[in-house]
């Protein structure tokens, strides 16, 4: 019998919504109140109501590795989740990838000289870890995926989201590593706004995991453009 059994032998039904749990790994803590930053899991989700994919954000440890904390328990505890780092890091690293692409594409006519790059509301799901990349020539949701995952450079695959599916594109990029790209916009001429394009951008990380409505639900996936207009004609 593992730790997490031993709490409430296996049956989620033993916990309530309120009941605040620990990795057995780190002792990393899941509070429901404040649900998970780094899993963008809302305040106020129970524990035995996690997607079956999330993790320990500051371990990787699975859900079994958890067990209920003890009241009185002080032991030191992670105080920041290993995973926001991770996604700092990684943003960051993206960011400047694409800055040094940016500068061999500044004269060419794709290249819209009124946008920088950007990446937008990078966060973990259970592909990898998945930003919108906003460049001055294209717009992509940008997935870097776990090191297991080594998709052949141009072949593309199927992933499923809340709102559909959508094809990646595998490939490689300088500083990053593998990286698989869904294009939103390309080229970018029709933007003129910095402001407008970071915000079709968070537009588009969030509708990627809102379902549609049950009447809006058909056997065609929704297409990039249609969750950007918010399930609307393209």
């Amino acid at each position: 019998m593992n730790v997490f059994e031993g709490s409430f032998l296996g049956d989620g039904t033993r916990i309530d919504q309120h009941t605040i749990m620990e990795c057995g790994v780190c002792w990393w803590v899941y509070d429901p109140n404040k649900g998970d930053e780094v899993w963008q899991v809302a305040p106020g989700t129970a524990f035995n109501a996690l997607p079956d994919h999330w993790r320990c954000p500051n371990c990787d440890a699975e859900q079994h590795q958890f067990m209920v904390l003890r009241a009185g328990d002080t032991r030191e505890r992670p105080a920041e989740a290993a995973g926001r780092a991770q996604i700092a890091e990684q943003s960051a690293a993206l960011t400047e990838a694409y800055l040094r692409v940016a500068d061999s594409m500044r004269s060419l006519p794709v290249y819209n000289q009124r946008l920088d790059v950007e990446v937008v509301g990078m966060r973990r799901c259970s592909h990898g870890l998945l930003a919108v990349v906003i460049t001055p020539w294209s717009m992509n949701l940008c997935l870097l995926p776990p090191p297991a995952v080594t998709g052949r450079e141009g072949s593309s695959r199927e992933l499923d989201f809340p709102s559909g599916n959508y094809s990646f594109i595998a490939g490689h990029l300088d500083g990053v590593g593998v990286i698989e790209t869904c294009s939103l916009f390309s080229p970018m001429a029709e933007f003129e706004e910095r402001a407008a394009v970071t915000a079709v951008a968070e537009h588009a990380i969030e509708g990627l995991f809102e379902s549609p409505e049950p009447e809006a639900q058909s056997e065609k996936p929704m297409s990039r453009r249609s969750f950007l207009r918010a399930g609307g004609e393209e």
